[in-house]
């Protein structure tokens, strides 16, 4: 098993097979470029950044992960086309900004505060997972951000992201059965296709997306936010006619 020298910066490197509770356990922030990780099994993660590394046949599964950073990175195995393993991981105030995450699986995932930048996520499985994070007995937070992501096909069957902000995502052919989107920013989203039997919107903005994909007659509406082109679309799927 390759041990890593007592230093904070690591780049150009390739790491096979590391099995591991805490990748970075140094107090210090930690950053990874340009490096490609292997047969990676993490547990656990605190303030690490990385910058351009490749995930190959890695596992984040029941990861617990605080305030860590992944920029430009590539979670898609294309030569086997596999995505990576993120089931049951607790991710807290993390970002990915500008990654390839094609199939990878967040079911059942915890996301509080967690944000996905301009990130490719074609295929990924998201069935179950949340953004809410209780404090104490009773209050529940939540919080989520997917600005400007790619999620055409994928599952977010059954996902709880109230608040949640999916800003300019393309959606298209998305599962969305029974998701709790309640007071969530969808604006400028493309809705195509989409199946969303059971989904939650009350209270939703909705302004500037595509929704061709949505039958609102089977959705509560109620306070969903829309702009003046939108409401013909709307009228017209209720039986209305718009003249």
């Amino acid at each position: 098993m390759p041990q890593f020298q007592n230093q904070h910066f690591y780049k150009d490197q390739d790491i096979h097979h590391l099995a591991t509770h805490h990748l970075a356990e140094q107090d210090e922030e930690v950053h990874y470029l340009n490096c490609t990780f292997t047969g990676l099994e993490l547990n656990g993660l605190n303030g690490t950044t990385f910058t351009k590394c490749c995930f190959v046949a890695s596992s984040f599964a029941s990861c617990t992960a605080r305030s860590s950073r992944f920029e430009h990175c590539e979670f898609y195995d294309r030569d086997n086309e596999t995505g990576t393993n993120f089931k049951f991981a607790d991710l807290q105030d993390c970002t990915f900004d500008h990654c390839d995450m094609s199939l990878a699986d967040f079911s059942r995932s915890k996301l509080y505060q967690t944000e996905f930048i301009g990130c490719q996520m074609t295929g990924a499985n998201f069935l179950s997972a949340t953004s809410c994070h209780t404090i104490g007995n009773s209050v529940e937070l939540s919080s989520v951000t997917f600005t400007d992501c790619n999620f055409a096909y994928a599952d977010l069957r059954n996902i709880r992201m109230p608040e949640a902000d999916f800003s300019g995502s393309r959606m298209s052919h998305v599962h969305l059965d029974k998701a709790d989107l309640t007071d969530a920013v969808l604006a400028d989203c493309e809705l195509h296709q989409v199946e969303a039997e059971g989904i939650m919107l009350r209270g939703a903005d909705l302004r500037g997306a595509t929704l061709s994909g949505l039958d609102v007659r089977q959705i509560d509406v109620t306070g969903v936010k829309i702009d003046a082109l939108q409401a013909p679309i709307i009228l017209e799927s209720l039986g209305m006619i718009v003249t």
